[in-house]
């Protein structure tokens, strides 16, 4: 995704897996897929890279990301506990 830096326009990709060793939520969360990948794409874009740039930022990030994803599964009327982690696989910003 491109998201508004200070001085341009910045490039963030992110490849994101979800953790949980609850079958039912792993099949919610397959079933709600487009509003998880809607919902972290907001979340993602909103970020400001001078922050991401460090450890720290990423860490939140990751949080953050768990919190919303966990949001999801309780809206959809599952455990948001079951959901363990979110892990980023991969993580490129230009």
């Amino acid at each position: 995704m491109n998201f508004q830096g200070v001085q341009a326009v910045r490039f963030l990709q992110i490849d994101v897996r979800l953790g949980s060793r609850d079958t039912a939520t792993i099949d919610l969360l397959k079933a709600n897929d487009p509003v998880v990948r809607n919902d972290l794409v907001l979340l993602f874009g909103s970020q400001d890279p001078a922050v991401l740039a460090t450890r720290e930022g990423k860490e939140k990030l990751r949080a953050d990301a768990l919190a919303q994803v966990r949001r999801i599964v309780k809206s959809a009327g599952g455990r948001p506990e079951s959901l363990d982690a979110v892990f980023f696989t991969s993580f490129v910003m230009q």
